[in-house]
């Protein structure tokens, strides 16, 4: 016996108990390859699936049961921030186009009260003798609302307190109607006929034979 376990067996006979022993056994070492969709549920153990085993960000909301996901509440709304500075003031635009002239306006039907009309007026003929004639209209072209007072102011006298202007700038009180005669020759003066509310006719006589005349201006104030 002690003969025999002297002798140590070589490697080549351990290898060849090996394979006998694998051989007898029916244990194969051989890779084992499974075929395409063999592997379910039915083959998974419950928890065999990890978060571990999970890619991140793979899973979608689908994957999840109905109210698995919690839904979150809209935060707050945040304080309002300060106002910016203001910004600077932009340079002014160019400047529009001068718009259309309007239409006119009324023409009135009586010279308002306290607006004046001015005319001038010139009278003049040849006379065979003293007492020659020679007339002309006055126009006030607005109508008045009544005919106004006349007043004379012939050359070299004085004007009345209600025609205080000259033959130069002829000025007439509210009402009244002066006639400023500015220069005459062969003549007494400047003389009313007639006055109304559209205008007056003033005449001259001659005080000899040969030419005579008037001129000079008048202003009509409406009263």
């Amino acid at each position: 016996m002690n003969g025999f376990l002297r002798h140590k067996p070589s490697p080549a006979m351990v290898v060849a108990g090996i394979a006998l022993a694998v051989a007898l056994g029916g244990t194969s070492y051989a890779a084992i390859e499974l075929a395409p969709n063999t592997v379910g549920t039915a083959q998974l153990k419950n928890g065999a699936v990890t978060s571990l085993k999970v890619k991140d960000g793979s899973l979608l909301k689908k994957d999840f049961k109905a109210g698995e996901l919690s839904s979150t509440s809209s935060g707050s709304a945040g304080t309002a921030g300060a106002a910016g500075p203001k910004g600077d003031t932009g340079a002014t635009g160019a400047k529009g186009d001068t718009g259309a002239v309007g239409p006119a306006g009324p023409f009135p039907d009586a010279l308002p009260t306290g607006k004046t009309v001015r005319g001038a007026y010139n009278i003049g003929n040849t006379a065979a003798a003293a007492g020659g004639l020679a007339n002309s209209s006055i126009s006030f072209i607005y109508m008045f609302g009544s005919a106004p007072t006349v007043k004379l102011v012939r050359q070299g006298t004085s004007a009345p307190a209600e025609c205080g202007g000259t033959a130069t700038v002829p000025q007439a009180d509210a009402g009244f109607l002066c006639i400023y005669e500015e220069s005459r020759t062969n003549t007494a003066g400047v003389t009313l006929n007639a006055v109304n509310r559209a205008g007056a006719t003033i005449f001259i006589n001659s005080t000899a034979a040969g030419g005579f005349f008037s001129y000079g201006t008048w202003a009509a104030t409406g009263g």
